[in-house]
This record gives structure tokens, C-alpha cells and sequence, in this order.
């Protein structure tokens, strides 16, 4: 459990990280290039990782199901997506709606035992920490300060 904990933790700081990047990059680069490239880059560094760690057998793919074959096409959308939230949120408000998000689907994919895993009850205590989590965003969203003068032009024209 603990290095389950760890990779999720450096995950979700790497996450935040590589989303800051492609909102920033994308001011320069456009959205979809970054996108485009975001992933160009991840190739190379997944087929380096795989050529050095040796991470699976590419052979079995005939064995995937096809459905789980679309995961890099929605990969696509979560860093498009991600960076234009950012863009037109912020990093805190955009990654907080994303987290928010991304729990409410997986707590769906728990309850509803969606792709073939096994069904989880839902709790009335998983219901009141989203809903927690929900008011977390408002409260950071009310007291948030944004200092005008320090912003570009094109920020405050996605803002």
C-alpha cells in the first residue's frame, strides 16, 4: 500500500506539472500542436522505457480487448482538455474540477462495476466527501486572489 501511495502522489504532482507545461507551451505552440506534441514526446519516452525496462509484451495485443485500445484517444482529450481548463481557470480551480471529476466517474465505475470490475457499494459517507470536495472548489474559487497587473494581455483574454 505504501508504494501504491507513493506513485500516486508523485503522479498527481507530475500530472499538475506537465498540465501547467502544456498550458503555458500552448500559448506559443496552439492547443492542438501541444497536444500533438505533448504525445510525440510521451512515444518517444514510452518506447525508450519499454526498449530499456522491458515493461510488457507488445505481441499480446491481438489479446487486448478493442474497446481498451481507445485510451490514447482519450488521453488526447484529457491534455486538451486540461490545458484549455487551466488556460481559462487556473491551475488550482481547473485541477481541483478535474480531481472532482475524475472521482466522480471512478466512484461510478466502483458502483456500477463498469469494464468488468467488481461492484463496490456506495456509501453515505462517499456521497458527503464529494459533496466536501465539492464545496472545497467554491471556497477556493471565493477566496481566491488574482493580482490584474501581473497578468499578460493573453491571459486576461482567457481568463
Amino acid at each position: 500500500m505504501g508504494l501504491g501511495m507513493f506513485c500516486a502522489i508523485v503522479a498527481g504532482m507530475m500530472i499538475s506539472l506537465q498540465t501547467v507545461l502544456n498550458a503555458r507551451m500552448s500559448h506559443v505552440f496552439g492547443a492542438w500542436a501541444t497536444t500533438t506534441l505533448v504525445f510525440l514526446v510521451g512515444l518517444i519516452g514510452s518506447l525508450l522505457a519499454l526498449v530499456f525496462f522491458r515493461g510488457g509484451e507488445v505481441a499480446a495485443l491481438t489479446e487486448v480487448e478493442p474497446l481498451y485500445l481507445f485510451g490514447g484517444f482519450v488521453g488526447v482529450g484529457v491534455v486538451f482538455c486540461v490545458m484549455r481548463g487551466i488556460q481559462l481557470l487556473g491551475p488550482s480551480i481547473a485541477i481541483s474540477v478535474v480531481l472532482i471529476s475524475q472521482l466522480s466517474f471512478a466512484l461510478c465505475v466502483d458502483v456500477f462495476g463498469w469494464f468488468g470490475l467488481p461492484k463496490v457499494d456506495l456509501s453515505f459517507g462517499q456521497i458527503i466527501g464529494l459533496a466536501v470536495m465539492l464545496s472545497g472548489i467554491f471556497v477556493l474559487k471565493r477566496y481566491q486572489v488574482v493580482d490584474e497587473s501581473n497578468q499578460t494581455d493573453e491571459i486576461k483574454a482567457i481568463s
